[in-house]
């Protein structure tokens, strides 16, 4: 672990909810990354009007992955998260030339260029996460239980219907052999005030690739749009690639950089609080023109 990896400037955004440091820092995570081929042309509708494209891998796929997080230390409270990405570019940057190559061998997210990850779902558990990730970052979060268990190799988890209870997903699996190497940042891709917005998420400590054992992806009688994300892109069927997995991670999302304009459509999940945030910033622009 570097000594000084928090010792960096930081500033503070006031969201719907609570005052939030940027960058926000993670001090003790896990995570267990699955990763997988999809056919390509059943994983493009899901970027449609994005201004994103999937990255073509062999085989005409693209990649898919189904994260899970638990934040034990962060500054704004411990929370769990379960995230979809698609690894994509933006249309208007043009297609990165060897994509897997730098998914494989570039650990430094700046180095990146024009690779990252378009985050399609990401449900949280508590409330300051889930206001800091749709209004300082763009994220499509919402709030809900997130049940799990990891236990050495073994891991479980899921997400629940916040409307219903029931379940959207529950997912286990094991992890096989595999070698520990120096976490990679994180890039991501979305679509935040008419722009296409760059976020890198730092990480400090070591990450384990590791062959799949049974990983098994199972959505519920729930008609959430994330249950129905699930299904459309075959996850339940699909065998995954790698598992990358650490139980000792820190890292740091910092604020994000627009790249390209583009006309943002609206975050899936609105709530009544968030509505009034973005009324009263409505609001104080009329007042300051």
């Amino acid at each position: 672990m570097k000594k000084n990896f928090f010792d960096v400037p930081r500033t503070y955004y006031t969201t719907s909810h609570t005052r939030t440091q940027v960058p926000m820092f993670f001090f003790k995570m896990a995570a267990r990354i699955i990763n997988y081929f999809i056919d390509y042309d059943r994983v493009l509708p899901k970027l449609e009007g994005t201004g994103l494209k999937p990255c073509r891998f062999s085989k005409n796929k693209a990649m898919v992955s189904l994260i899970f997080f638990n934040y034990q230390q962060v500054t704004i409270g411990g929370y769990d998260e379960v995230v979809i990405t698609i690894m994509v570019y933006p249309e208007a940057l043009g297609a990165p030339p060897c994509p897997l190559s730098t998914i494989l061998f570039v650990k430094k997210g700046d180095w990146w260029g024009n690779l990252g990850s378009y985050v399609l779902e990401m449900p949280v558990t508590i409330p300051a996460a889930r206001a800091a990730g749709r209004e300082i970052w763009g994220f499509p979060k919402f709030l809900t239980t997130i049940p799990y268990s990891l236990a050495g190799n073994h891991f479980e988890f899921g997400v629940d219907d916040p409307d219903t209870s029931e379940a959207i997903v529950r997912v286990k699996g094991e992890m096989g052999a595999g070698f520990s190497a120096s976490a990679f940042d994180l890039v991501s891709f979305n679509n935040y005030e008419d722009t296409v917005f760059r976020v890198v998420t730092e990480v400090n400590g070591k990450m384990k690739n590791c062959l799949c054992k049974g990983v098994e992806v199972k959505t519920g009688p729930s008609e959430h749009r994330m249950a129905k994300n699930i299904r459309d892109l075959g996850l339940e069927e699909a065998k995954p690639f790698a598992i990358m997995s650490s139980d000792y991670l820190q890292t740091r999302l910092n604020p994000g950089k627009p790249v390209a304009d583009w006309k943002s459509q609206p975050l899936p999940y609105r709530y009544e609080q968030e509505e009034e945030f973005y009324k009263r910033q409505y609001d104080l622009l009329g007042e300051n023109k």
